[in-house]
């Protein structure tokens, strides 16, 4: 009995580790807070995926980078690559545009994905070389740097920024940055 116990146990811890975050209901219809003075162009050029809560689009990538073009007409193009882990110079990507609606969200249109995403940016640090980025739902966060470093420092200020905005920090996890 101890044995089969001890099995099952191993078997949910397994299958539970991998499994994509997801969000309190607590929190349903609670405000998040959003910069309110970020311009589109602060996002210009390319980000490092510092932290993330587990998503599964994301299962099985190493390196993970954003790169945010501002456009004439005023949206942003957007491109998210990641490197394939265990696939020396396999890259999946997906490209599209992100427009602003609000102060410090955006909608994001991706190419293939047929709705659109809240992308609301939580946090901007003063230098403005790391950002939180949240969405609505609560179901995915991402901290993205200007470089591949992390200090704990930056991670506190994560975790704090994602708990004022209703997230679980625990499943809060560091990115693969090599």
């Amino acid at each position: 009995m101890k044995l089969t116990v001890a099995v099952l146990t191993l078997a949910l811890t397994a299958t539970t580790a991998c499994a994509p975050f997801w969000p309190s209901n607590r929190w349903a219809g609670k405000p998040m807070f959003t910069v309110s003075n970020l311009q589109p162009g602060q996002l210009a050029g390319t980000w490092y995926q510092v932290a993330s809560f587990p998503q599964e689009f994301q299962r099985g990538c190493g390196l993970t980078t954003a790169t945010y073009t501002p456009r004439e007409d005023g949206t942003v193009g957007v491109l998210n690559q990641c490197e394939v882990k265990g696939q020396p110079g396999h890259v999946w990507q997906i490209a599209g545009t992100a427009r602003l609606v609000g102060p410090g969200q955006f909608k994001v249109r991706l190419d293939g994905v047929p709705v659109p995403a809240g992308y609301w940016v939580l946090d901007i640090s003063r230098d403005g070389r790391t950002i939180i980025v949240g969405n609505p739902n609560r179901l995915g966060g991402w901290v993205l740097s200007r470089d591949r470093s992390f200090s704990p420092q930056q991670w506190d200020r994560a975790v704090e920024v994602f708990a004022r905005n209703g997230y679980d920090v625990a499943a809060l996890q560091r990115s693969p940055l090599k």
